[in-house]
């Protein structure tokens, strides 16, 4: 059975680390969206030109960010929702493995 997997990245601030945590998330996930939190930098700007589907949340707070990317897969929800965090502390290293369950 084929899984739609989609990420959610709560950022703000992170203009230095999204890029990279976008290219590590492996190619089975569908999609990449990144919420960023009404950052002061290049964040939203860096994560849609390394190809991530950008949202925008005013209200400052981690909850919050996560429930605008929630929100935003309400139309065409996948099997599998991952949540990473913007500043690379995720090791995603297994994602693969753990995904193919």
């Amino acid at each position: 059975m084929n899984k739609t997997i989609k990420v959610i990245i709560p950022a703000y601030n992170e203009e230095n680390a999204i890029v990279k945590v976008i290219q590590d998330i492996p190619s089975i996930v569908d999609e990449i969206i990144v919420v960023d939190n009404n950052s002061s930098d290049q964040t939203a700007k860096n994560a849609r030109e390394a190809g991530a589907k950008v949202l925008t949340e005013l209200k400052r707070g981690y909850g919050y960010a996560c429930l605008a990317g929630i929100r935003a897969l309400s139309k065409d929800p996948p099997q599998v929702v991952l949540f990473i965090d913007a500043d690379g502390s995720d090791d995603l290293s297994d994602l693969d493995d753990l995904l193919a369950l």
